[in-house]
């Protein structure tokens, strides 16, 4: 059985599953070379690998991808996700967040985050959340700290990524 998300929403943000519709608003977000530059992989993503990997996940049970929206207006604000959901371990990975244009530095995709992590850890009762971030990308790695993540492993200065932990309180 599929487990589908309630309504994810905080003062100002409302996460709603990301739809096919929003396939082509996504990419183009991606795709910008400012946000390229702070993935896992930077190349340009094209639309038919993007679509394939939507219809892969749309219908799994251990990911849920998320639109950023504001409350007031829907206007698409950006993504968050959560996958890897392991339920019996209590585990999953979140990440995925890119801010539309012109959203960045607005305190939006932070707002969007601290709900996705309540969602995770008093709706879906996990314990532990982990994401990854480039090492060079500072700015993220402060949000992620601000927040509570803590730095799992810097091996060493060439590590492509950083994995970054947060722990359910107690």
């Amino acid at each position: 059985m599929i487990h589908r998300p309630p309504k994810i929403q905080s003062a100002n943000v409302r996460l709603r599953l990301l739809a096919e519709d929003d396939l082509a608003m996504t990419l183009m977000w991606r795709n910008r070379e400012e946000v390229r530059l702070w993935l896992g992989t930077p190349a340009e993503i094209p639309f038919d690998t993007h679509l394939a990997w939507f219809r892969e996940h749309e219908m799994s049970d251990d990911a849920f991808m998320f639109i950023v929206e504001d409350i007031a207006t829907s206007v698409p604000l950006g993504q968050v996700s959560i996958y890897g959901i392991d339920r019996d371990v209590g585990t999953a990975e979140v990440g995925r967040f890119i801010a539309a244009p012109g959203v960045s530095g607005k305190g939006l995709i932070r707002e969007a985050i601290v709900a996705l992590l309540d969602f995770a850890f008093t709706e879906m009762n996990l314990e532990r959340l982990i994401l990854e971030v480039v090492p060079s990308n500072q700015r993220a790695i402060k949000l992620y700290a601000s927040l509570g993540f803590q730095t799992v492993n810097s091996n060493s200065a060439d590590a492509k990524m950083l994995t970054m932990a947060l722990k359910k309180q107690q």
